[in-house]
């Protein structure tokens, strides 16, 4: 295998892309992230990956495209990574019923040539062939590599096992050539971890860019996006408020003294919880600068972000809080495993971590709008990660249903809430009008765990 490095300045976040075969670190050249190292594996004749590479790194999301996602399943260790995506490919890429099947890509080893590879893209490409040509010529095509890449992937196939890497979306194309919607849905399925499947209206190619900035959503975007809504975030939070009454409800009265909140905004929550339990300090982490909210004798603000300040505050002041509360803010996070093991250490003994968050299906009627948006845990993964930590676990779940007199109205809401997702849909605002329906439906989680 071989490591190319997109950019390496030094973060302690890793993008790992593992690529398509027959292509190299200039096929993906043009994705950066703010924030984030990004390094890019290829080369599958052997499985030699140098696991050293993610030393240093605290957080590592994986995007894995075609057959980089069998060599990503069979060189990752569980737990080593805190996002994996995979795009149109499967843990069995030669297989007759969940990957390309045996002849075809058998056939493709043997008859390999020049022209042949041409052939081959320009059926992973599809129709979008022509405008991506100059990113195949730029990846270095040595025939006779690539048909030992091959060869090398038959001979594994006996050994090959399934779900023991945990990946958390899957996107599929309904119009691949390569490896069959059908095949990829079937493995899919089949996966032990039931990961999320959206398909895509494309061919195999699919430039992972896209998906990279929805999945890993810019903090100063985001907070620049709900900063703007400030003005109107209030009255038009009809879902957020019923979302902070019932985490409201699920705080005691007293025993709070020393709170951290996580994402204030506007104050919608922090208003609530004080009232309930009266801290005597409220310290307030967001991605801007927070007017105060006087909720209590003694306030601190904090700018920046809230993942680094949790983890930094951890290491600094460990069991010094009472309560980590958050309303509707933590899908931000990159690395909620990481969140949840610093949240603990950051607690006193009895200490409570109280926040909502969003499970799949959360504003699921924008998915064929904009199928790059957000990655949203399942509540089995999140109550895996904080029984990890946590002595008393508790978690409900519900969904709240919003009715729009017409898709303007829907577009409205979004727009003076700030949450119309990580990633834009491209689409001109009068096409967006056609097709955006006049309904939402949020689905929270509540998690109340007690150190």
């Amino acid at each position: 295998m071989k490591i190319e490095w997109l950019n390496k300045s030094g973060s302690v976040r890793l993008i790992l892309i593992f690529a398509g075969w027959s292509t190299d670190g200039l096929f993906y050249s043009h994705i950066r992230l703010e924030g984030w190292d990004v390094a890019v594996v290829s080369g599958y004749s052997d499985l030699s990956f140098p696991s050293g590479i993610l030393d240093g790194y605290n957080t590592i999301a994986v995007f894995a495209w075609s057959m980089g996602v069998y060599a990503a399943s069979r060189v990752l260790k569980p737990g080593q990574v805190a996002i994996a995506v995979a795009v149109n490919g499967t843990e069995f890429p030669v297989h007759d019923n969940f990957g390309i099947p045996c002849d075809i890509f058998e056939g493709t080893a043997m008859s390999l040539s020049d022209r042949n590879l041409t052939k081959f893209r320009k059926r992973v490409a599809g129709r979008t062939y022509e405008s991506i040509k100059d990113l195949f010529d730029s990846s270095r095509a040595d025939i006779d590599r690539l048909k030992n890449e091959l060869n090398f992937i038959v001979s594994q196939k006996p050994t090959y096992t399934q779900g023991s890497f945990r990946w958390h979306r899957i996107y599929a194309s309904d119009e691949d050539r390569i490896f069959p919607y059908e095949s990829q849905i079937g493995a899919w399925l089949e996966n032990p971890f039931h990961p999320e499947i959206v398909t895509l209206h494309s061919p195999h190619y699919v430039d992972l860019f896209p998906i990279i900035k929805g999945i890993l959503p810019s903090g100063k975007k985001i907070g620049e996006r709900f900063r703007k809504a400030i003005p109107t975030y209030d009255a038009q939070a009809s879902a957020q408020k019923t979302i902070a009454k019932r985490l409201t409800e699920l705080s005691p009265e007293s025993g709070l003294d020393n709170i951290v909140e996580i994402g204030p905004g506007t104050g919608l929550f922090t208003r609530m919880i004080s009232r309930k339990c009266k801290p005597k300090k409220m310290i307030c982490v967001d991605l801007y600068e927070l007017d105060p909210f006087k909720v209590a004798p003694c306030e601190e603000y904090h700018i920046g972000d809230a993942e680094a300040w949790i983890e930094n505050a951890a290491l600094d002041q460990p069991a010094s809080l009472d309560a980590i509360v958050s309303a509707s803010a933590i899908q931000w996070f990159a690395d909620p495993h990481r969140f949840i093991k610093n949240a603990a250490r950051l607690l006193k003994p009895g200490g409570i971590l109280l926040c909502s968050t969003f499970l799949p299906g959360n504003l699921s009627e924008l998915k064929e709008i904009s199928p790059y948006g957000l990655l949203y845990r399942k509540r089995e993964e999140i109550e895996e990660m904080l029984k990890e930590f946590f002595t008393d676990v508790n978690l409900s779940d519900e969904s709240l249903p919003l009715s729009f007199s017409s898709s303007r109205e829907t577009l409205l809401h979004l727009s003076h809430t700030g949450v119309g997702g990580s990633s834009s849909s491209g689409i001109p605002l009068h096409e967006l009008l056609k097709i955006l329906p006049p309904r939402l439906t949020y689905r929270p989680l509540f998690i109340k765990a007690t150190l």
